[in-house]
């Protein structure tokens, strides 16, 4: 039964997100297509989504309801979120949706909303489009008298060829060729990144490349634990280095030739490093997990860095009109896109280390070093903020820099370490990020932090 009662549909980190059938099922569905559909009127929609069962079923139902209030769609099929993000600008369409839960279980289903350029909802958007799902329950009906008429949807099984085109001729042309492993967790970049990389002279080999709603070779988030087999492959294989996605590919993660699995920081100071040396300067935008290594780097070449929350550094790149934003494993180059690209960042890293002739490892290696490290928590039980940034304070005492509240909470010590605690935005789960210099140091702010969110909680 959809039902026509009250719906709270409540956006986070990326879009809504939640267990299919409990927390995101037909009538969110339908709720998200309902305020999309208030807020800007009838046009023409893009919708694609991702290699889970639940995704396909949920997408038909955005393309039928855009459909029954009177605006057509172009249907993309399974297709990474990028390059559905691409597709949205090049084909100048309305608005799209990606139906999407990204690196998540594959029990999860979510949906993504993006604009006329590309570029996801920002925050306000977000809570304008909260505010007049709430307004309504009639996410079924029209409203009496609208002349809306009926729209179409049509299959348009161009895009990726389009996508994959520009983003060859928008890169620096082969001078070596590399041998590449590429992971792409049985999701949506199957036929693309490896696609890309062969037609630019490369060597691919690839692995968790058939497209699966079950995820049969690895979790789609790509983490240290979750690539254990990719890195030993990658070792054994003797490439010169790996790539791996996550489901919907706009992250992306690197292991060496080695088959060390590089933290999230290295790539993105990479990645950082190749717009530096091709001219650019301005504002950098990193998250509030973003290691101080970026800070470093960016300081060095005359940026100025702006800290954004996390899942939102597009929408201040755009604002400030940066040149770069990043979070851990995702980044954004402007002049590409204002989207979260993992293809775009492996073709970049690529052609790079195709054109500057040393290993992956010696480009990286003068970088600052910093240990970086996250654990997930349980949510249940977890401390409000202000009494999370109390507690820290009084175990700290001065030794603490600073703390802000911005994103969770962020404490900064005076020797440069930071810890950092928040309620994930897509999953059921706290987050513990820790920073220092020193290995030792790392791990007791780890601990501390795990031990906080240990204590006994109010309610929340």
């Amino acid at each position: 039964m959809l039902g026509n009662s009250r719906i709270r549909v409540k956006f986070g980190t990326a879009g809504i997100r939640g267990l299919y059938g409990q927390e995101v099922f037909l009538r969110e569905t339908l709720a998200v297509c309902f305020g999309v559909q208030k807020m800007l009127g009838q046009g023409r929609f893009g919708v694609g989504y991702d290699t889970r069962r639940s995704s396909a079923i949920l997408a038909l139902l955005v393309c039928s309801a855009m459909n029954w209030y009177g605006s057509d769609v172009e249907s993309y099929g399974i297709i990474p979120t990028p390059v559905l993000a691409f597709s949205i600008k090049n084909n100048k369409l309305h608005a799209g949706f990606s139906v999407t839960a990204s690196h998540n279980p594959p029990e999860y289903a979510g949906i993504k909303v993006y604009g006329t350029d590309g570029i996801e909802f920002s925050l306000e958007a977000e809570h304008k489009l909260e505010e007049l799902i709430q307004e309504s329950s009639e996410y079924t009906k029209r409203s009496a008298g609208e002349e809306l008429g009926f729209g179409s949807t049509y299959d348009n099984e161009e895009s990726p060829s389009k996508y994959v085109d520009s983003l060859c001729k928008s890169v620096r042309g082969t001078k070596k060729e590399l041998k590449i492993l590429v992971d792409c967790a049985n999701g949506t970049a199957t036929d693309v990144t490896p696609r890309i990389l062969s037609a630019l002279g490369h060597k691919v080999v690839t692995v968790n490349s058939h497209q699966s709603s079950v995820f049969p070779g690895r979790p789609p988030e790509p983490t240290p634990e979750s690539l254990g087999e990719t890195a030993e492959l990658c070792r054994r294989m003797g490439v010169d280095f790996a790539l791996a996605h996550d489901g919907d590919a706009d992250r992306l993660v690197m292991i060496d030739g080695g088959g060390a699995v590089l933290p999230d920081y290295v790539v993105s100071c990479l990645l950082l490093k190749i717009i530096l040396e091709s001219g650019r300067k301005g504002t950098v935008i990193l998250s509030m997990n973003s290691s101080n290594a970026l800070e470093e780097v960016a300081k060095d070449h005359g940026c100025r860095i702006y800290r954004s929350r996390l899942g939102k550094t597009f929408e201040e790149l755009y604002k400030q009109r940066g040149i770069f934003a990043t979070e851990p494993s995702k980044a954004v180059d402007p002049r590409w896109g204002y989207w979260e690209d993992g293809i775009y960042a492996a073709v970049l890293v690529t052609q790079y280390l195709s054109e500057d002739g040393r290993n992956l490892g010696e480009v990286v290696s003068s970088f600052p070093r910093y240990y970086n490290l996250q654990e997930n928590v349980s949510m249940e039980g977890l401390l409000e903020y202000s009494e999370v940034a109390s507690r820290l304070q009084e175990h700290l005492r001065e030794s603490v820099g600073s703390i802000d509240l911005r994103d969770g909470v962020k404490v900064s010590l005076k020797d440069g370490s930071w810890l950092m605690l928040r309620r994930s935005g897509t999953e059921k789960k706290a987050r513990v990020y820790v920073e220092s210099r020193e290995k030792g140091k790392a791990h007791e702010l780890l601990a501390l932090g795990r031990s906080v969110l240990a204590w006994k909680a109010v309610d929340v």
